[in-house]
């Protein structure tokens, strides 16, 4: 086995201790999320709360309740006649799904940046939309009491490649190129080249803005097992498991583009931790690509 130093001379991006701290000194420089989004994800996380006070903070915010509304009157929810404030809109979809939107879409707020041949941002948003869409068909599947949950969890599980695009983006596009060149993973590529991971940059990012445990353990674990994780919350598991399948799923189906080159294998221990066979799959794919079809109001949302 390589030592750590050996590992560090292997890509070319290799940093001395300063430089490495420099990169993460660099995290400081991402923005903090919007004043709404910060009041509705302290709203998510209290209990007292209720469906009153989010349709009070979005009234401070007409262009994300216009985002809002755009996306509950999408095909995707289908709800009866449509609905033209939020209060309706609470009244069909419940505070949870309703405060988890505000959230996704004040987070991708935050980041900006254009298409290069190697990465587009287009193909990351498809790509992260699938996800979110194809967490929650799990979380429907497996009756997870809160697939708004997943759908989240899914759709923020790589923000830590956006976090890279804004601090380093030469790095980024310098793992992606090499992913690209060995029809490899992404992570494989951090972990030989021994730099900091999407995963870990995005938690750290997560933390920053105190976004909920369960959306920053998703990001931080969504490459791993964490069946026999002890220091993971039981609660967390399955939403962590639902997002990691469904991150394969969709690199093996091509919905969008993350900068994993790989070829989206699925394998038994991605199943097992979630009841499912490998003869589910099939099926599970038919549900996520009825329902892409469905979520264009999302895409031009969230992009």
């Amino acid at each position: 086995m390589r030592s750590a130093a050996a590992k560090k001379k292997s890509g070319p991006f290799a940093k001395t201790n300063a430089e490495y701290s420099d990169l993460l000194a660099k995290l400081q420089d991402i923005p903090t999320l919007p004043v709404v989004a910060m009041r509705v994800n302290e709203l998510i996380n209290d209990p007292t709360s209720s469906s009153v006070d989010i349709a009070d903070v979005l009234k401070k915010d007409q262009v994300l309740t216009a985002k809002i509304l755009r996306l509950v009157n999408s095909s995707y929810y289908a709800i009866p006649g449509g609905v033209s404030d939020v209060q309706r809109a609470l009244a069909f979809l419940g505070f949870n799904t309703l405060a988890q939107l505000v959230l996704g879409l004040s987070v991708f707020s935050v980041f900006t940046g254009e298409d290069t041949e190697q990465f587009s941002m287009v193909d990351f948003w498809r790509h992260a939309l699938a996800t979110a869409i194809c967490s929650e068909v799990l979380a429907k599947r497996l009756d997870y009491p809160k697939p708004e949950e997943a759908f989240t969890c899914g759709l923020l599980h790589d923000i830590g490649k956006l976090v890279l695009h804004q601090i380093d983006k030469d790095r980024l596009l310098a793992i992606v190129a090499e992913a690209n060149r060995r029809e490899s993973t992404f992570v494989e590529v951090e972990r030989e080249w021994d730099l900091p991971g999407h995963s870990f940059l995005g938690e750290v990012i997560a933390t920053k803005w105190g976004l909920p445990q369960v959306i920053r353990l998703a990001i931080r674990y969504h490459h791993f097992d964490v069946t026999n994780m002890q220091s993971i919350l039981a609660s967390a598991k399955p939403v962590i498991q639902m997002v990691r399948l469904a991150n394969q799923i969709c690199i093996k189906n091509q919905m969008g583009k993350s900068g994993d080159c790989s070829k989206g294998e699925i394998t038994e221990d991605m199943l097992k931790p979630l009841g499912l066979k490998l003869t589910d799959i099939p099926g599970i794919e038919e549900q996520v690509g009825k329902d892409m079809e469905r979520a264009g109001a999302f895409f031009s949302a969230y992009r």
